[in-house]
């Protein structure tokens, strides 16, 4: 974090808290991967048109959430990349300004991982559900 070091506290904070998103950004790919490989598995198991018309429709809101976490992901490199330049004394450093990119970053990050943690719930009840047949991910940790 050697850039970082001629920004005020402030900024700096800033700094700290968009490389945290970021990094939780991370992960969340790599959870969206594994929910959709779920998704996928009952899929091509299910035999009932209402099952995958349901996957099919759960696919759906994933990729809506993953076109806002692609805004996101750009809203955050560019905060990180402005920051660093303040921190160059490229650009001069504008608490303002950062406090309100921080505030829209901070609501988008907020929405997103709601998002988020709501559709995740809707994947695992129904992917969950009592008598269906997608019991895969039982099945995936307890085979017969």
């Amino acid at each position: 974090m050697e850039t970082a070091n001629s920004l005020s506290s402030r900024a700096l904070q800033y700094y700290v808290i968009a490389r945290k998103w970021g990094s939780d950004l991370e992960f969340y790919k790599f959870e969206t991967g594994f929910l959709r490989t779920l998704l996928d598995d009952y899929y091509f198991n299910v035999q009932h048109k209402d099952g995958r018309a349901d996957v099919l429709e759960l696919n759906r809101e994933l990729m809506k959430l993953d076109a806002d976490k692609n805004q996101l992901e750009k809203a955050l490199d560019e905060q990180i990349r402005h920051l660093e330049l303040m921190s160059e004394d490229v650009v001069p450093e504008d608490v303002s300004w950062l406090a309100g990119k921080q505030i829209r970053l901070e609501y988008m990050v907020t929405n997103i991982f709601s998002e988020y943690k709501e559709l995740k719930k809707k994947i695992f009840c129904f992917l969950q559900k009592p008598g269906s047949q997608n019991n895969l991910v039982t099945n995936m940790f307890l085979p017969n």
